[in-house]
Parts: C-alpha cells; structure tokens; sequence
C-alpha cells in the first residue's frame, strides 16, 4: 500500500533500526517529503510496517532509492513482495538502483527481478565503500522467484 502520514513514525524508527547514522538513513522530514512527492509504498505484518520501498520518478525511468525490511522479517519475501507490488504499479521502459558491492544478498534479489550490473561505482558510500549501478529494462525477464 501506498504509504501516509500514519506511517511515518514507524518508518522512521525502521529506517534508524536498519541504517546506521554513517549511512545517512532517511529523516522524519525526508519522509514526508516522499510520503508527499514521491512513490513510497510500506508492507504491513501483523499491523505494523514491516517494509517499505522508495522510488524517484525520472523523466524517463525510476529509481529505487531506498528499500527496508525490518529484522523481524528478513527471510520471509518482504523485500520481494515490495519489489513485485512496485513493479505492478510503476509502468517504466527502466528501473535503476546502487547497491554496495558487499550486500551480496540484496544483488542476488535484484538479479532476480532483472536488474544487470551496469558499472562500479567507486567510493559511492560512505567510508570509501564502492557500490554498483544496476539497471533493469521493461521487457527484461523477472527470473523465477
């Protein structure tokens, strides 16, 4: 669902659980700006935000700019599900996003839905870590979940 106002609590003390401060998490006003301009959609559990995903509309394709899943539900397709919803809602002959070269387990979920590694990013993140820009095209296959 698309994220509100109401949710902008609980996304913010997600973002602060899952990102620590030297990797810039996203601040109650950043949210509600996007809440406002932007395609944020949350996954609730059991009454609760349980993830949600960011996207920036471009002028010709989206960016995945954020995407979180709190602790409690890593490993149950979360991150998948917001992927798929996405997906269903945002028409776009592109997507892009970066990712650290080291989360090896947000690449292989990406890949999956047909995001290919475009380029290196070097010294993208904070502490000199490098990032990849992926890229995935519309007609592109969503590999078998």
């Amino acid at each position: 669902m698309r994220a509100t106002r109401e949710h902008l609590n609980a996304l913010v003390a997600l973002e602060n659980s899952l990102f620590p401060k030297d990797d810039f998490p996203l601040s109650r006003g950043s949210f509600s700006y996007h809440i406002k301009k932007n395609d944020l959609f949350v996954f609730m559990h059991e009454g609760e935000v349980a993830g949600y995903i960011l996207w920036l509309k471009r002028k010709t394709y989206y960016r995945l700019y954020s995407l979180g899943v709190s602790a409690q539900c890593w490993g149950r397709g979360v991150a998948q599900m917001l992927l798929a919803y996405s997906f269903g809602l945002l028409k776009s002959p592109s997507y892009t996003l970066e990712v650290k070269t080291t989360n090896q387990r947000a690449i292989s979920l990406y890949e999956k839905f047909g995001f290919t590694k475009q380029k290196i990013l070097k010294n993208y993140y904070p502490n000199n870590r490098d990032g990849y820009l992926m890229r995935k095209q519309e007609n592109d296959e969503i590999k078998k979940l």
